[in-house]
């Protein structure tokens, strides 16, 4: 891992992260990052989480967490936040 991350606005790393959504295996249509935040040194991603009217998981859920964790993964170590 490198040490030298360029610096990102949110609605920038929003942008990159939404479009490389679509070229993951498991991309299900509707998903897409709302927000972005760093914990702990980790650039992590929100959005869309697909649950039922009673606000609880569906099948697609799982895929959704699995594709922000992708995210989570895919872009920390390029990027740090600077908004």
């Amino acid at each position: 891992m490198s040490d030298d991350k360029q610096a990102i606005q949110s609605a920038d790393l929003i942008a990159l992260a939404n479009a490389q959504l679509p070229e993951h295996e498991d991309f299900i249509e509707g998903i897409k990052v709302e927000s972005v935040a760093t914990q702990h040194g980790v650039i992590t991603f929100k959005g869309e989480s697909f649950l039922d009217e009673n606000g609880l998981p569906t099948a697609r859920s799982m895929t959704a967490f699995n594709l922000y964790k992708w995210l989570c993964h895919h872009f920390s170590n390029k990027y740090t936040l600077i908004d």
